[in-house]
């Protein structure tokens, strides 16, 4: 397994079903405001990496990452041909974060298999799909991306560590990030890894908008809305969250708790924001990635941009 250094710094993630120009747009600033790496998340709008190859013409150095692909939704196959592609695309800049999908029996399992599949592919050996179909790259990225995997549970973490070259928080506490450290460290020790070599990101949603009521509703929603999804509703319990988010998936955005939206995301005026980032990189992590929740009727760019300002690494 080839060893990468931890990727540092702040990133950021976009998810709204942007216009091509004002998505490419996005991405130019981000990358003249000092973000590290953009990350997008797929679902249900674009192709995460065929966006990427397009994004990697629209940039220089900024780091792209799939944040993250289910790895059900493709064949092995495609999935390493793609990754190749956006690899060579962008001359060395993808970061390839992979998730179960479905938490289903056997889902850890597949996501390992597919984890070893892609380094023998990445590394122009011959790989093994999960049907047993054998096939071997004709186009070998150099170097190969790092392998990064979405975690939420301990048994993630400590795969992450066992196999990953990075992992993927999303929606927790700087606590919970202090305590996948520990999970990730204890799952590399048993693979006889340095857990140094392994970055943790952490996904923050944050809104930073002239009209608060209006950037905490919308971050209430969000939340109210993971935490209706049982995956996360473990989650949220396990981080002492449990009756606030229960609270909250049955409440209206309005009457979500607005402790348990503080305790998972950043608001309020510019200082208040980057003083909660920081909150996360004290706690262990080595990428954070702000994600901006847009404010409805607010245009979708302008309200992301005006929280990329104002949380950007050269602010």
């Amino acid at each position: 397994m080839a060893a990468f250094a931890p990727t540092t710094g702040t990133a950021f993630a976009l998810r709204d079903p942007y216009p091509w120009v004002q998505l490419s747009g996005l991405a130019r600033i981000g990358e003249l405001l000092g973000y590290r790496a953009m990350f997008m998340p797929e679902v249900g709008s674009r192709d995460v990496l065929a966006a990427l190859t397009g994004i990697a013409g629209e940039t220089g150095g900024l780091m792209l990452g799939s944040g993250v692909l289910p790895v059900p939704a493709r064949s092995p196959r495609l999935l390493a041909q793609a990754g190749a592609t956006v690899q060579e695309r962008s001359n060395g800049r993808l970061i390839l974060g992979i998730g179960t999908g479905p938490s289903v029996p056997g889902a850890l399992d597949r996501l390992r298999a597919t984890v070893v599949m892609l380094r023998a592919a990445f590394a122009g050996e011959r790989a093994t799909t999960h049907e047993g179909e054998p096939f071997r790259l004709a186009l070998v990225p150099d170097p190969p991306p790092p392998i990064w995997i979405a975690a939420l549970g301990p048994k993630a973490m400590r795969l992450a560590g066992a196999i990953g070259d990075g992992v993927l928080l999303n929606w927790c506490t700087p606590e919970r990030v202090a305590r996948a450290r520990e999970e990730l460290a204890e799952g590399a020790a048993a693979a006889g890894r340095d857990p140094g070599e392994i970055t943790v990101g952490v996904y923050v949603r944050a809104c930073v908008h002239g009209d608060a009521a209006a950037a905490r509703l919308a971050v209430s929603t969000a939340a109210a809305e993971y935490a209706s999804y049982p995956a996360y509703a473990r989650q949220f319990a396990r981080m002492g969250l449990g009756e606030e988010a229960g609270r909250a998936a049955a409440a209206r955005p309005a009457d979500v708790p607005e402790g348990f939206v503080r305790a998972v995301a950043a608001l309020g005026d510019r200082a208040d924001a980057r003083a909660r980032i920081e909150e996360y990189r004290s706690a262990g992590a080595d990428l954070v990635v702000v994600y901006p929740v847009v404010v409805p009727g607010t245009p979708l760019a302008r309200s992301a941009q005006s929280t990329l300002e104002a949380l950007a690494p050269n602010g």
